[in-house]
């Protein structure tokens, strides 16, 4: 077994005077950089600055400009009357865009000019690389004729009528509700593709699709625009298989590919072929029924089609969107290794990939000036939210330019987060994290919290949380593990949990809890399982399989897999990684075979369930039968339901309000004297 000791990468973050402990109403104060969008010339650096107004009981996003070599101080350029997103520069570094209620610019050459707007242009522009046309997509209904007016009987009816009438299967998502048909461009008009002059005007319509057009990448020379556009879109049988399209500025397409599946972000090389992401599409997973997803990989083709090749297939991880940089020579990307996130690179020609950037953090959105020598991106760690940083292309001198929690961290005491490795039941090795909490006394054992992470296919790692820092403050010891099915450990590990959601990824993370016990200042008799989402699943399930928990908090997890496939807004998951829909009997054995509530009457461990009432991705229908389940069986448990809240966003007061019912559950049930 091997500990490794969480480190900082020298000169990153500064010392500070650490005093009382975290608190609460701490989580109002933290600040967080995301989208850093570098000038092409390298002088300039633009972030989104992210913050939460309590009273507001809302988070804000502004944009915010730094000088690249820290000789002024960052000034805000959006106002705060809409959350500024997607920063974006044009060739010349001239003009800096975002949007909020549109699409603003303003003038890096002319401070003192207001922000404007260019005529004709509402959407997020995509520069020739000569700076003369701006390309975007727009929604646009098709020019077919309006449906035939009713009556007046018939529209009285329909004014009077509260409810909601469907005929669609995608009739509803988290987090945006409701949804029109998809399956009319009426309903729900595609994006095209238009060109517009620099200066604005009237846009050219150069695509007629009918279906979306995403990923738009301009030629060097400027003569087409590479895009994927995915023609099953409308079908909603069918799960996402975008191909890759070119169009020129007169309007001609060209399909490059058809093979079923599913390409995203191409960019241009300079000999005119294209790199792409490449995923075999999720309908032909499921119609081969492996046992098995498919691999992410980097490939490159020529931009008239023809045949193609794969550049990481030795390579195990999940690459982001690829880049090229500006020699031509190498492509470029971000992915997870382990817990932390980097930078990579390849040869064009394929080889041996090679990790840019290095230490025990994550970063995000590592953006590149136009000559390659200066980078930008957000990188966090377990003691820093996300702030700014600098460095030169490849990954040297680097300096960090925004200091938005330097005040805070100054003030509170925080713990690290110590990186260990293990072995799980078969022997296979699992990688975690441990935060202790400081003790009175070195004979003191800390209550130990177990926390699982979503996904499955997600990971823990070396970024800040609030909600483990709280934890560890009240006197909790926090172990969080990446079990497998988690992302950033290659293929067998990321698939492990196919088809068997809870047995392999269960035996991983009590590993970690036995663990822990053995090499850390824990008490055995006081341990705690949680988790949301996936985690939320994995909570409910280890709370059948054994009674070695003292307490449990679910959050947002599924406790019966057969009704969830109905009710939940995607079926996708079920139907590949559990061999099929609730009908078909290898679908709906593993399905029922892997349901908490199925074997609810073995549960003894008291447990808080928490969930937001209008979830769609994990219905709340799901905590309703687990929770129902144990006070039937007479076992200590409580339900807090969240109006308004779904899957995929807290607002910060209940957000807030969460930390604080679960840490007094823990405290409820963690706390008495150890027998």
């Amino acid at each position: 077994m091997k500990r490794v000791l969480f480190f900082l990468v020298a000169g990153s973050w500064p010392l500070a005077a650490q005093q009382r402990s975290i608190a609460l109403d701490d989580y109002y104060r933290l600040e967080a950089v995301s989208n850093p969008a570098i000038s092409p010339d390298g002088r300039w650096v633009a972030y989104l600055r992210g913050y939460t107004v309590e009273a507001e009981n809302r988070r804000r996003t502004e944009l915010w400009l730094v000088p690249f070599d820290a000789s002024a101080p960052a000034r805000r350029i959006s106002d705060s009357t809409a959350n500024a997103t997607d920063p974006r520069w044009s060739p010349d570094s001239r003009l800096l865009s975002w949007s909020a209620g549109g699409t603003n610019f303003i003038r890096i050459d002319r401070p003192a000019d207001a922000p404007f707007r260019i005529p004709g242009l509402n959407e997020s522009p995509v520069w020739s690389p000569d700076g003369q046309w701006i390309a975007f997509t727009r929604a646009t209904p098709p020019d077919t004729p309006a449906p035939p007016a009713v009556s007046a009987d018939e529209k009285k009816l329909q004014d009077r009528f509260t409810g909601r009438a469907s005929e669609w299967m995608d009739y509803r998502f988290d987090g945006r509700g409701y949804l029109p048909d998809p399956r009319d461009p009426r309903a729900t008009p595609p994006r095209e593709i238009y060109v517009l002059p620099a200066a604005g005007g009237i846009a050219r319509k150069l695509t007629s699709l009918g279906v979306d057009a995403t990923d738009l990448a301009w030629k060097p020379d400027g003569s087409s625009i590479a895009f994927v556009a995915d023609y099953s879109q409308r079908d909603e049988r069918l799960y996402e298989r975008g191909d890759l399209f070119t169009v020129a500025l007169d309007g001609t397409v060209k399909r490059l590919t058809d093979d079923g599946f599913n390409h995203n972000s191409p960019a241009w090389l300079p000999d005119g072929s294209l790199v792409f992401t490449r995923q075999e599409g999720l309908s032909l997973v499921i119609a081969s029924r492996r046992d098995r997803g498919a691999p992410v990989d980097v490939c490159r083709m020529p931009s008239t089609g023809g045949a193609m090749q794969n550049l990481t297939r030795d390579w195990d991880l999940l690459p982001g969107e690829p880049e090229v940089s500006a020699d031509g020579k190498f492509i470029l990307f971000t992915a997870g290794i382990g817990g932390d996130v980097h930078r990579f690179r390849l040869p064009v020609a394929g080889g041996a990939v090679e990790q840019v950037t290095t230490g025990a953090r994550r970063l995000g959105g590592v953006s590149l000036s136009a000559s390659g020598d200066r980078m930008a991106y957000a990188a966090t760690d377990p003691l820093h939210p996300a702030e700014l940083f600098v460095a030169r292309g490849d990954g040297k001198d680097e300096r960090r330019l925004t200091r938005l929690n330097d005040a805070l961290l100054a003030e509170i005491s925080l713990r690290p987060a110590e990186r260990v490795r293990f072995r799980s039941k078969d022997g296979t090795p699992v990688e975690g994290w441990v935060m202790t909490p400081r003790m009175a006394s070195p004979s003191m054992r800390a209550p130990l919290l177990l926390a699982i992470h979503g996904g499955p296919h997600g990971a823990y790692g070396t970024d800040f949380s609030f909600q483990f820092q709280y934890w560890v403050s009240r006197g909790y010891a926090v172990l969080f593990t990446n079990p497998r099915g988690s992302t950033g450990y290659g293929e067998p590990f990321l698939w492990g949990t196919w088809g068997a959601w809870g047995d392999r990824d269960g035996e991983d993370v009590l590993a970690g809890v036995d663990y822990a016990i053995r090499n850390y200042p824990v008490d055995s008799a006081k341990v705690g399982v949680t988790g949301y989402s996936y985690g939320g699943f994995l909570t409910n399930w280890i709370i059948t399989q054994t009674t070695r928990f003292q307490a449990a908090v679910t959050g947002a997890g599924i406790s019966n897999w057969i009704s969830d496939y109905g009710t939940a807004d995607i079926p996708r998951t079920k139907e590949s990684e559990f061999f099929g829909t609730p009908w078909e009997q290898r679908g709906s054995e593993t399905l029922w075979r892997q349901s908490p509530i199925r074997l609810a009457s073995r549960v003894r461990t008291p447990t808080m369930f928490i969930h937001g009432e209008a979830d769609l991705r994990v219905p709340i229908e799901q905590a309703e039968q687990m929770y129902t389940a144990l006070q039937k069986n007479a076992v200590p448990s409580r339900f807090v339901r969240y109006p308004g809240m779904y899957h995929g966003g807290w607002s910060p007061w209940n957000t807030v309000h969460r930390y604080n019912e679960e840490t007094r559950w823990w405290d409820r049930w963690l706390r008495g004297p150890t027998p």
